[in-house]
C-alpha cells in the first residue's frame, strides 16, 4: 500500500509543476498582447503619423520617438541622436482641431488633459534639406 500514495505523491508533484509552467505560459502571453503599438512616420509627406482613441476625458498621452531614427537627404541616410528639430502635435479626427507643436527633443512629449474622441499624430521637422523618418509610439500617461 505504501507504493500507492508515493505515485500519488509524485502525480500531486508534477501536477502543479504543469499548472506552474502553464500559468508561467499564459501570464507571459497576456503581458506581450499589451504591447503599445509602434507607427512609422515621416515627415513633410502629408500623411497622419499615427493615431490613438481616448476613452478618458482627462488623459495625458504621452508620443514617444522609437529609436533609430533618421534624416534623409538627397546625399542619404544620416542616423539621428538629437531630437531638438522635431515636434509633435495631435489632431481631433472629430473636429479638426489640433494641439500647439511640442518639441520632442527629448525623445517624447506629453500632451496634458486631452478630451474624449480619436486623435492623430503629426510630425514635423526644422531641417531644410530633408525629412525625417522612424518610428513612433503612443501611450496612456
Amino acid at each position: 500500500m505504501g507504493g500507492g500514495n508515493n505515485i500519488k505523491n509524485l502525480f500531486s508533484i508534477l501536477s502543479m509543476f504543469v499548472l506552474v509552467l502553464v500559468g508561467g505560459m499564459v501570464f507571459g502571453n497576456s503581458s506581450a498582447q499589451a504591447s503599445v503599438p509602434q507607427y512609422s512616420f515621416q515627415t513633410e509627406d502629408g500623411k497622419w503619423d499615427g493615431e490613438i482613441g481616448n476613452p478618458n476625458r482627462g488623459s495625458d498621452l504621452q508620443v514617444e520617438l522609437v529609436s533609430p531614427i533618421y534624416l534623409k537627404t538627397s546625399s542619404g541616410s544620416k542616423l539621428l541622436t538629437n531630437y531638438s528639430n522635431i515636434w509633435s502635435r495631435l489632431c481631433n479626427a472629430s473636429t479638426g482641431k489640433c494641439t500647439g507643436y511640442h518639441s520632442l527633443a527629448g525623445g517624447k512629449t506629453l500632451f496634458t488633459d486631452m478630451r474624449i474622441g480619436k486623435f492623430y499624430v503629426d510630425v514635423k521637422d526644422g531641417y531644410s534639406s530633408g525629412r525625417v523618418s522612424g518610428k513612433l509610439q503612443i501611450v496612456f500617461k
